[in-house]
């Protein structure tokens, strides 16, 4: 499984996890094979990056979004941006491998 920004996707790729909306619907399962029309439209609902399957596994990028963010925090108390940042930590860690989580 590897993180791809919505701009570097292909049409035949396949989702590895299901892509959901800010209420959590489902947008595409995973499992899903992207074509051009799917990839419009992940792009028109805001979609930012999906995670695919094969390749080799970009834990180490993500884990370094993750201490950027903690670096960029840091230091920050107001309820609001640690409930920000913590949305953003789990998103980041739900694009693990199960392995590296």
């Amino acid at each position: 499984m590897y993180l791809v920004r919505i701009a570097q996707l292909e049409p035949g790729q396949r989702l590895a996890k299901a892509v959901t909306n800010a209420n959590g619907a489902v947008l595409c399962p995973a499992g899903f094979e992207l074509t051009e029309s799917a990839i419009a439209r992940l792009r028109n609902a805001g979609v930012e990056s999906v995670v695919l399957e094969g390749g080799s596994s970009n834990a180490d990028a993500i884990k370094e979004r993750i201490g950027a963010l903690d670096a960029r925090f840091e230091g920050v108390t107001d309820p609001a941006m640690i409930r920000i940042k913590e949305t953003v930590e789990n998103r980041l860690r739900s694009m693990l491998p199960r392995e590296e989580s």
